[in-house]
């Protein structure tokens, strides 16, 4: 008799076992709780969830459970630290923590997708990026408005510009180089004391905006092997609409910030032909 390879079972005759182990586990930890009062316990059911999806990915080779396991896991730790009433921390450090935990449990399902499919899957760094700057602004600002805009624009254009940069895309170097500048931009000229009035914060704004189209020169010759020009024009536009809206709204300290500015812009341009001389797109 011929030997026959076993059977796949069908993905979609396993979740409702997996489901209903997970219904059964959340009922008796909740029935466990009524008696032990550990305060804990139910806190402690994602997770470990998590974490048994993530297992059961590696050994049958599925994405998608490590998808859900990553998720679960990272929102149960995120839930735990966020209830957890050991912790003398305030409301929004909870909501920091939790969001976290959260934003880890994405780049868990990077890390572990190596042991699941043949190539290691970047795409949960995305979100799991973006979730990461959100909390930080979470703990370490007053979150104010231009505080989320600094860390969310400012997260996702350093992802992108990574990401980019890594994989050669130029087209991900675009708006990673100005949202970059954005996020800064909009901080340090309505976030801050640096300029004295609308005028000249709006000024600011544009100025440090014209930076970014330095970057997408800086980097694309990183990917590329053509002299990218182009951003000069909109960049130079908008350098001289900022400068000059910042010079009629404060005289006074017009030739520092234009050379603040100017000096960055230089900075930009001498690692461009540094990169140049170097050859990096090799």
């Amino acid at each position: 008799m011929s030997e026959t390879a076993p059977e796949r079972k069908n993905p979609r005759r396993e979740f409702p076992y997996i489901l209903g182990i997970g219904f059964i586990s959340v009922g008796l930890a909740i029935l466990f709780e009524q008696f032990l009062q550990t305060g804990w316990l139910v806190l402690v059911i994602l997770p470990i969830s998590g974490a048994i999806l993530s297992v059961e990915a590696t050994r049958t080779k599925k994405l998608g459970l490590l998808i859900a396991g990553g998720v679960i896991f990272g929102l149960g730790v995120g839930g735990f630290l966020f209830f957890s009433t050991s912790l003398t921390i305030t409301l929004e450090q909870r909501i920091g923590w939790l969001i976290l935990a959260f934003s880890a449990g994405w780049a868990l399902v990077t890390i572990c997708s190596r042991w699941v499919t043949s190539q290691r899957v970047w795409w949960p760094l995305i979100p799991g990026g973006i979730l990461f700057f959100i909390g930080l602004c979470f703990l370490v600002t007053p979150m104010r408005v231009v505080d989320f805009v600094l860390f969310i624009a400012g997260g996702v254009g350093v992802i992108l510009l990574v990401w980019g940069v890594f994989w050669r895309i130029f087209g991900l170097i675009i708006p990673g180089s100005l949202l970059v500048a954005i996020g800064p931009g909009i901080y340090f000229a309505w976030g801050t004391d640096m300029a004295i009035n609308a005028l000249s914060k709006t000024g600011m704004m544009i100025a440090i905006f014209a930076l970014g189209w330095g970057l997408i020169i800086l980097f694309s010759r990183v990917v590329t092997t053509k002299f990218i020009w182009w951003p000069l024009i909109p960049g130079g536009v908008m350098a001289v609409v900022g400068w000059g809206l910042y010079i009629g709204g404060d005289p006074g300290n017009a030739p520092s910030f234009i050379a603040n500015t100017g000096s960055i812009g230089l900075i930009i341009f001498g690692l461009y032909l540094l990169l140049l001389r170097k050859g990096i797109h090799h």
